[in-house]
């Protein structure tokens, strides 16, 4: 079976809700098909991509079913299970269990959880120790000091201490860690889990990414509107890219690909999650959404679309 944590690009999928029927995303199977080829995951995030800031929404079990439908065999898939409370997020990972089993879908699939957002370090081995028991799926961790910041927590840190996740990954079945912060601190992270190999620490924030890669991959939200672009910049970045080593445009082609990424993310880097889904809508791909955009993200928009007119 294929690994659940590649290295690579993965794509933090546009959840772009219907307005007309509450609970439901657009344009799931025109943008998963699109998708596909270039990326190598896909994580299904709704707390990121929610319109409402105070919003804190695990995948639904009809959002993992109808994304299950379309996963192709053995496509690694990341699902947020992340409640309010670690008893929640403990019922909202057996609810979604259950979806699975039902569905006889054996993966590759892992939950995401930003434990910080409801739970202290202290304690938080034997809390994953519990949620873990009730799967039988693999666990990412995500360190997200911006969410905490932004929405509050129980826990004063905003980062999981290097020493908590060394105790972390003498768990099997905890898999990776997704970053967002200085370099610094992803280097203690990685000595901390060096006893664990195939252990993977992305990249959850792309300018990070576009200027000192990890050695894992990046979580994308602008492979939405670029994945091949983002596929080209990852796998180059990763040393992945053996088919146009020897190529004598490759640098060239490098550079202006790099160039035409960091120029988009510029633009959205903001509101990703209001201005992405407007480009996608003017492309097509999904109906709008009903929410507004500001003069600043509306002329975000025109600028993206004036660098990339179709998709």
């Amino acid at each position: 079976m294929t690994s659940v944590t590649p290295r690579g690009l993965i794509c933090s999928l546009a959840l772009v809700e219907n307005p007309r029927n509450h609970g439901a995303y657009q344009g799931l199977e025109q943008l998963i098909s699109r998708l596909r080829p270039a990326v190598a995951g896909f994580l299904l995030d709704p707390m990121y991509w929610s319109p409402d800031s105070d919003y804190c929404g695990p995948v639904s079990a009809s959002l993992l079913e109808e994304v299950i439908g379309l996963m192709p065999p053995g496509f690694p898939l990341w699902v947020r299970i992340t409640g309010r409370t670690a008893e929640q997020t403990i019922h909202i990972c057996r609810q979604l269990e259950t979806i699975c089993r039902r569905l006889k879908y054996e993966g590759p699939l892992a939950w995401v959880d930003t434990p910080l957002f409801y739970h202290s370090n202290r304690g938080l081995p034997e809390h994953y120790q519990a949620l873990l028991s009730e799967t039988q799926f693999s666990l990412i961790a995500d360190n997200d000091p911006q969410l905490i910041r932004k929405i509050g927590g129980r826990s004063k840190r905003k980062n999981v201490r290097t020493s908590i996740l060394k105790e972390l990954s003498q768990q099997v079945r905890l898999v990776g860690l997704l970053h967002r912060g200085d370099l610094q601190r992803c280097l203690n992270y990685q000595r901390a889990v060096r006893g664990r190999p195939g252990f993977q620490i992305y990249d959850a924030g792309e300018r990070s990414f576009l200027e000192r890669p990890s050695s894992s991959g990046v979580v994308s939200v602008g492979a939405n509107l670029l994945p091949y672009e983002w596929r080209t910049i990852t796998l180059a970045s990763l040393n992945l890219d053996e088919n146009h080593s020897g190529h004598p445009g490759r640098f060239r082609h490098l550079w202006e690909t790099g160039l035409r990424v960091r120029t988009l993310q510029k633009f959205y880097r903001n509101a990703p999650t209001r201005i992405i889904p407007a480009v996608l809508a003017a492309w097509g791909l999904i109906q709008e959404n009903g929410h507004g955009l500001t003069p600043e993200e509306k002329n975000a928009v025109d600028l993206i679309l004036e660098q990339v007119p179709e998709p």
